[in-house]
């Protein structure tokens, strides 16, 4: 399972850097869409974070953070499909990968709203960014939001596992977010 783990993370590290969100050449379809959220850092990191982080709720609020999250996305990134772009979105995302790495490092109790309004303006970053790349192709929508919705659910099976390895890699990968969301910030 370890070995597994690391070939993972070793895989993902060689296979390109993305800067906070280079916009990855998308064209249209779904298996675009859907490959999208799964190649850039910025949305891989902040979608199993987020995951993660829920799946440490309590449990009758944290699957609510989730689907919050893709709806919300959803919503932002149809209206960049048929409005105009927002000029701070790529820092909006950059910001969003600091965030969710510092909830995974600090481990602090929010209220349910606080959780709710941080997951809603994480969602809306993503999903206005998302929209003004994806253009006019709502298949590509479909397949970000499944993929988006897919690395949830995984970051929530990474998230309930109770491993004291795998709760101190949660620690270091929440780090090595805030690291790299600063970075893509000042960069």
């Amino acid at each position: 399972m370890k070995k597994s783990i690391l070939l993972g993370i070793g895989a993902s590290v060689l296979s390109g850097v993305a800067y906070a969100h280079p916009g990855h050449d998308l064209q249209a379809g779904f298996a675009t869409g859907f490959f999208h959220p799964l190649t850039g850092w910025d949305h891989l990191l902040v979608m199993l974070s987020l995951g993660i982080w829920a799946a440490r709720r309590q449990a009758q609020q944290g699957w609510q953070l989730p689907v919050l999250f893709v709806s919300v996305m959803a919503v932002f990134a149809a209206l960049a499909m048929v409005w105009l772009p927002m000029s701070l979105a790529e820092v909006m995302v950059a910001a969003t990968v600091l965030v969710m790495g510092g909830l995974l490092v600090a481990r602090v109790e929010l209220s349910r709203w606080t959780q709710f309004g941080v997951v809603a303006l994480v969602a809306a970053a993503h999903g206005y960014v998302h929209g003004v790349e994806l253009g006019q192709s709502w298949s590509s929508l479909t397949g970000m939001v499944l993929a988006t919705a897919t690395l949830h659910g995984l970051g929530w099976i990474l998230g309930r596992q109770q491993q004291p390895w795998l709760k101190a890699t949660t620690q270091l990968l929440g780090g090595m977010m805030m690291g790299l969301g600063a970075y893509w910030l000042i960069a």
